[in-house]
């Protein structure tokens, strides 16, 4: 009957089960030798655009800024004939 009143002893885990359960994360160097190979990757699949597709994109981004500062102006001018407006 004692012997169920004792307390259990908890055994402590060696250092080589520790160890074993901790996963080594990749270091800094490792990381950034990996995003170089996938720099490497982009730019070996990259190639200079003909002179057909250069025009058709810079087409589009033109268009885009011109529609951006249309939108903006009209912004403005609203605003100003807000102000205008008397009595607000």
């Amino acid at each position: 009957m004692e012997e169920a009143n004792k307390p259990q002893e908890i055994s402590k885990p060696q250092s080589n089960e520790i160890k074993a359960d901790k996963v080594k994360k990749p270091g800094l160097g490792s990381k950034i030798k990996e995003k170089f190979k996938q720099y490497r990757r982009v730019l070996t699949v990259a190639r200079k655009p003909d002179k057909e597709e250069f025009l058709m994109s810079a087409k589009i981004t033109s268009s885009g800024i011109v529609f951006l500062g249309l939108i903006g102006f009209i912004i403005f001018l609203i605003y100003y004939l807000i102000l205008l407006i008397p009595g607000i």
